[in-house]
């Protein structure tokens, strides 16, 4: 997590499918002030991967000006996902003399396999409940430096300012513990995107493990494309309209679907079944709560799907539950209908740039 400032931000947030803008007064005291989404060309960002720079930039001018949010001297907080990111929560006892810093950084070479020299990389302690005596619970988190310099080139190229650069996966927890603060149970957010499905476990706020699966709406629509053999675009209004209740649709691509949904609550359970053997040690015998967010969140049968599969109650958030969305002028249908969408937005537009060392 990389911070410059100490005011107010506004939060963007980079999807594979389209841009969401979310601004608050001041985090999670705040009230909520503008909120917009712009559509993206598919292709333009791969995996957290910026492809193409000038459409994404036109892109998000363009949602800026329709919000009329003005550019000079406004900080912004952005996250990063994707094959460029790695997060990591381990459990270490470190001697007295030992200098942190260094022990934590050869811990997480070994532990991410990957070249640190080439990414930026922080670590933090966090209060935890799962740690041996005298152990310590820390995140530790990287990110391709080529990447995060994408994002920062493409803030700057709009004349906006990057005040904080988070991860996705923190701002999914942190959406949803200002939202659903659940004790004693253990907990699932999941955020199903256009291309990938970020998943976070959670208990009483602690954040435990996370996981990003490759997979998510567009996987389902192109599933659509190919069995009715109709392209993408028809196929993503078809697979929109099938779940927001159109019977007659529903019952003609519902075998295509459900083929997706039984590859993606696969994926989920074998990373619950990962979780509770190798990073929890058989602390946990089952998930308590499933929360989905995100634009493929609502998709036919996914919720009973992942229910069945998971044996675990399964509910869509309202990022905007415990939001002070009054007086902002926003559309309340708007918000209730598309809200979540914002899941990693809202994570974002809570963010107090003055509590961030």
């Amino acid at each position: 997590m990389i911070s410059f400032f100490n005011s107010p931000l506004l939060a963007i947030d980079f999807g594979s499918s389209s841009i969401k803008i979310m601004e608050m007064t001041s985090g999670r005291s705040g009230k909520l002030q503008c909120l917009g989404l712009e559509l993206l060309p598919r292709g333009v960002i791969e995996h957290g991967v910026i492809r193409e720079p000038e459409t994404i930039a036109a892109a998000l001018q363009k949602l800026l000006k329709r919000l009329n949010i003005k550019t000079k001297n406004r900080r912004v907080a952005i996250s990063i996902s994707g094959v460029s990111t790695l997060v990591k929560r381990v459990a270490m006892a470190f001697d007295a003399d030992v200098d942190l810093d260094e022990a934590i950084f050869e811990e997480a070479k070994q532990r991410f396999a990957h070249n640190l020299e080439d990414m930026y990389f922080r670590f933090e302690e966090v209060a935890s409940t799962f740690v041996a005596e005298a152990e310590k619970a820390y995140i530790l988190v990287a990110a391709k430096i080529d990447t995060v310099e994408q994002y920062i080139d493409l803030i700057h190229r709009v004349g906006l300012k990057v005040g904080i650069t988070d991860c996705d996966f923190f701002c999914l927890a942190n959406m949803f513990d200002f939202n659903y603060p659940i004790a004693d149970a253990l907990t699932m957010a999941i955020n199903i995107g256009a291309s990938s499905t970020q998943i976070v476990f959670l208990y009483n706020g602690e954040f435990l493990y996370s996981r990003e699966i490759f997979m998510g709406g567009n996987e389902i629509s192109q599933k659509v494309s190919d069995f009715l053999k109709v392209d993408f675009e028809n196929a993503e209004s078809l697979k929109i309209s099938a779940s927001m209740g159109e019977q007659a649709i529903a019952e003609r691509i519902k075998p295509a679907i459900q083929e997706i949904n039984d590859q993606l609550a696969a994926e989920i359970n074998t990373t619950v079944t990962y979780f509770m053997g190798e990073e929890m040690a058989g602390r946990f015998e089952k998930v308590d709560h499933i929360f989905l967010c995100g634009g493929a969140a609502s998709t036919l049968n996914l919720g009973t799907t992942l229910s069945s599969t998971l044996r675990a109650p399964v509910q869509t958030i309202n990022p905007f539950q415990r939001i002070d969305t009054q007086p902002s002028g926003i559309d309340m249908d708007y918000i209730m209908t598309q809200g979540a969408l914002f899941g990693i937005s809202v994570g974002l537009g809570l963010r107090d740039i003055s509590e961030i060392k």
